[in-house]
């Protein structure tokens, strides 16, 4: 079984940035790749910045059948604030596929987040509440772009394919943890590299 492991959650993004050469789309990918660490490092202001995401961003994310509507700055602010607090904001791919166009990005993945039994998206299932679990889940997404900044994400999770392994208690990592080991891949994503790129939309 694959386990998570935090340090490989830009793994597809970096396999596509070997390959795609159009400048407007190579940064979008860039921006996703910033995006991912800063989300998952807790440092989500930095995602919301203005060079990063439109001022009214919308997001619609579905999962276990229901949809979360995220619409307007505000709303999408509380949502990153509420995950980090709680610490559900250190998750990230076992599989995925990316691809880019002038719309924006498209995602086709298995993510995985661990926690204990006793975690809120478990509760009901009837685990140890002192034993570590990997909750995986597929699902396709599409992260529109505007002007080179993101405007929302849509994801769409398969109801059907959510599942629940018992995994070693070495592999639940705590906030503080996760921003040490993904200090070096934040680190060649600089903001700089993201207010350059967005020239390329200076007549979009």
């Amino acid at each position: 079984m694959q386990t998570f492991d935090v340090t490989k959650i830009t793994s597809a993004v970096d396999r596509a940035l070997q390959t795609v050469d159009n400048p407007q789309h190579r940064h979008i990918l860039k921006n996703y790749r910033r995006h991912a660490l800063l989300e998952v490092s807790g440092y989500w202001e930095e995602i919301l910045s203005p060079e990063m995401t439109v001022e009214e961003p919308l997001y619609r994310i579905t999962e276990r059948g229901k949809t979360l509507v995220l619409d307007g700055m505000t709303e999408v602010r509380n949502f990153y604030r509420s995950i980090t607090e709680t610490g559900d904001n250190v998750f990230g791919a076992l599989e995925e596929e990316v691809a880019v166009s002038d719309h924006g990005l498209f995602i086709d993945a298995t993510f995985a987040q661990v926690v204990r039994g006793s975690h809120d998206s478990v509760k009901d299932q009837g685990l140890d509440h002192d034993k570590v679990y990997q909750v995986s889940h597929k699902f396709a997404g599409v992260w529109p772009y505007r002007g080179g900044r993101l405007y929302g994400e849509f994801i769409y999770e398969d109801a059907e394919a959510w599942w629940i392994d018992e995994v070693d208690e070495s592999s639940l990592i705590s906030g503080a943890e996760a921003r040490e080991l993904l200090a070096p891949l934040l680190a060649e994503s600089p903001v700089e590299e993201i207010f350059e790129g967005l020239k390329l939309f200076a007549n979009n």
